[in-house]
């Protein structure tokens, strides 16, 4: 029995002693539709719209491009990644040396397909307890959605909710919007209190 043992306590030390790699740091082989704090897929905040495009190996059609109508500094795209459609909003980011200069830069996407999933899973048809248990190590800010009821009433919704999971107290965050318990939708973005 002995004779056994060592060899046995041998093996046992060196099983347990081998490192595995922590699940949210492996690198999934196929990266087409993760979501993760930088962006959704190939897409990131931040991609000016000639970068997005380069990426994309396409034309990304704005909904304002010449921004003629409105004076607005923000523009959308709807685009698709293989099968998926994504929502992409866009705002303008002018240049130092030319006042009159600017790009189109990702502020943040939205989804609603089930394709797109973190590196542990959590997607549209999760549970608000799954978005929590695996974000664990990360700040996670939960509340009721507020919904405009009119254009000067904003209200707390008895069924939207939103999951907003960051590493920081600002900056980069993914929001999981929440129906009967189940994510309906999932936007990765930035935050910054603006009343500081």
């Amino acid at each position: 029995m002995r004779r056994y043992a060592l060899p046995f306590l041998f093996f046992l030390l060196a099983a347990c002693g081998s490192k595995q790699d922590n699940p949210a740091t492996v690198k999934p082989e196929n990266t087409d539709y993760l979501i993760s704090l930088d962006g959704i897929g190939p897409v990131k905040t931040e991609m000016t719209l000639a970068e997005l495009e380069t990426v994309l190996k396409q034309k990304v059609p704005l909904t304002n491009p010449k921004d003629t109508s409105s004076g607005s500094w923000m523009d959308s795209a709807f685009i698709k990644i293989k099968e998926a459609d994504l929502l992409l909003s866009f705002v303008r980011t002018y240049a130092y040396k030319n006042p009159d200069s600017f790009h189109m830069r990702v502020s943040d996407m939205k989804t609603s397909n089930p394709l797109f999933k973190t590196i542990n899973g959590i997607g549209v048809g999760s549970s608000r307890l799954e978005v929590c248990n695996a974000f664990d190590n990360y700040r996670i800010y939960m509340g009721p959605e507020t919904v405009m009821i009119n254009d000067s009433t904003w209200v707390q919704s008895k069924d939207l909710y939103q999951v907003r999971v960051r590493e920081h107290r600002e900056g980069p965050q993914i929001v999981f919007y929440v129906k009967d318990n189940k994510v309906y939708q999932v936007e990765v973005g930035s935050y910054y209190d603006d009343q500081e």
